[in-house]
């Protein structure tokens, strides 16, 4: 299968971003489908529209899945807005032992409204003859403002599925109709592309990107939400993100005791928590994984499964191993381990993309701007992430950083001017304090006596609080 990047990203009327463009870092090269590290992190204030980029990602991956948004369709839409749009450009390189057989560009739009998603694609694959010019064009568009019309081009629509009376036009509307319902993609809607694939040409320029950006979402691109460490946080379960040659995907285990799993997943779990360990314990010395085999019993639906526990392995002066629950160790190791398959994915393979929100929590500074250097060199694959934490600064290359504004209408930009001996996180730390020459400013100013102020006026209101006997035995015990 191809190699596919994201190039481009545009957002608007998107949560609490009014308009944010960014170019990804392997747009700026010389050789925009070159199969190497791609690294962007996104930096900035609270609520400054970090995890909305991330959350657009996560929609993105939702729509070209072919799943439903569900009523995660309307909370996408800005306040007060009708719509929000989503518009992300590709690339797509196909390689043929070692040599290039094709490059592609190819741009996904869709805008969001409470009832409806209104999508269109466009493509060029760029003539092997320099001298001929190659313009990129619509290859669908599908909206919802005509009821019988099912995509556009007309001409597209009629030399693969014939008249706007055959069978299989009218299946498309009821499949259209079923979308819409569901708030689903259209185009990219297993059922759209079950019928396309037996009604295109094979090699049909115009039909097969649509087919290697929908695998792309399903194998190869993966979203981390902040929220999905909640998990961790309450030293319930771990979410363990992976990816194999032949699966991808999540399994959580219990920090606090057994569970059980199916035994035909014991092999794949067994494999992730291998890889996993052999890493980890170079990046944090000592640091030693094993999954705990307890015996078998029979599951609810009848059908045999092996107890498992994760634990870490410790050697004792005596030379004897000694197994310790996950439970007692730092958050910071969970998060690790709950991300760690997914970074060697993309470090050793170039058709993954990584995006996870807040990469920093709890995991030691030093250590994560030395992971991302390390991507960044010898990687192979495209990972974006956002953070709190300014060591990476200092250890990725400008063109790999972008920070949010405080302007709504343009929430992304990047500092530009930085010379070789610039030290980014200086020049960065130098224009929150100082403030901007330019119209966006970095850091939206917050006043310290303010700040002091209102905390001890509210202080002296939470003084004149007083709650009942009774009731504050309920709530010391609630």
């Amino acid at each position: 299968m191809p190699i596919v990047r994201i190039q481009r990203a545009a957002i608007r009327n998107f949560r609490n971003v009014e308009s944010g463009e960014i170019r990804f870092p392997c747009n700026y090269g010389e050789d925009i489908f070159a199969p190497k590290a791609d690294v962007l992190g996104i930096y900035g204030q609270n609520g400054s529209g970090k995890t909305t980029f991330i959350d657009a990602l996560e929609i993105l991956k939702t729509l070209l899945c072919g799943q439903k948004v569900g009523t995660e369709l309307s909370d996408c839409i800005s306040y007060g807005q009708e719509q929000a749009e989503l518009q992300f450009e590709f690339s797509i390189l196909k390689l043929d032992k070692g040599s290039v057989s094709y490059r592609r560009r190819f741009i996904y739009s869709a805008i969001l409204s409470r009832d409806t998603i209104d999508e269109s694609v466009k493509c060029v694959t760029p003539s092997s003859v320099p001298e001929k010019a190659s313009r990129i064009k619509t290859i669908f568009e599908c909206t919802h403002e005509a009821e019988n019309a099912v995509f556009l081009p007309q001409v597209k629509l009629d030399s693969l599925f014939g008249t706007k009376q055959s069978a299989k036009v009218n299946e498309l509307r009821v499949t259209k109709l079923l979308c819409q319902k569901e708030h689903r993609s259209f185009l990219f809607s297993p059922e759209f592309l079950k019928m396309l694939h037996d009604a295109a040409q094979k090699n049909d320029n115009d039909v097969e990107p649509l087919f290697e950006i929908a695998y792309f979402a399903k194998t190869s691109f993966f979203v981390i939400l902040n929220r999905n460490n909640g998990l961790i946080s309450l030293d319930a379960a771990i979410p363990v993100n992976f990816r194999t040659e032949t699966a991808g995907g999540m399994f959580t285990l219990p920090i606090d005791r057994p569970t059980t799993i199916p035994s035909n997943l014991l092999e794949i779990v067994q494999q992730v928590i291998s890889t996993i360990s052999m890493v980890l314990c170079k990046i944090i010395p000592g640091v030693k994984l094993t999954l705990v085999e307890l015996g078998t019993e029979l599951m609810e639906d009848g059908n045999q499964g092996t107890k498992i526990q994760l634990a870490r392995e410790l050697l004792c002066a005596n030379g004897e191993t000694h197994r310790l629950p996950l439970k007692y160790e730092s958050e910071g190791i969970k998060k690790i381990t709950s991300i760690l398959h997914l970074l060697i994915a993309a470090y050793n393979n170039p058709s993954i993309t990584l995006a996870i929100d807040e990469l920093d929590s709890g995991i030691y500074e030093y250590l994560l701007g030395e992971l991302l250097r390390i991507i960044q060199n010898s990687g192979k694959g495209q990972l974006i992430f956002t953070s709190h934490n300014l060591y990476p600064l200092e250890t990725l290359d400008s063109d790999s950083i972008v920070f949010t504004t405080t302007k709504n209408d343009d929430r992304y930009t990047r500092i530009r001017s930085v010379r070789a001996t610039n030290n980014l996180r200086s020049m960065y730390l130098r224009e929150v304090i100082l403030g901007s020459n330019n119209d966006a400013a970095l850091y939206e100013e917050t006043n310290v006596s303010e700040i002091a102020h209102a905390m001890r006026v509210v202080g002296k209101r939470m003084e004149n609080i007083s709650i009942k006997e009774e009731t504050s035995s309920e709530v010391s015990h609630g």
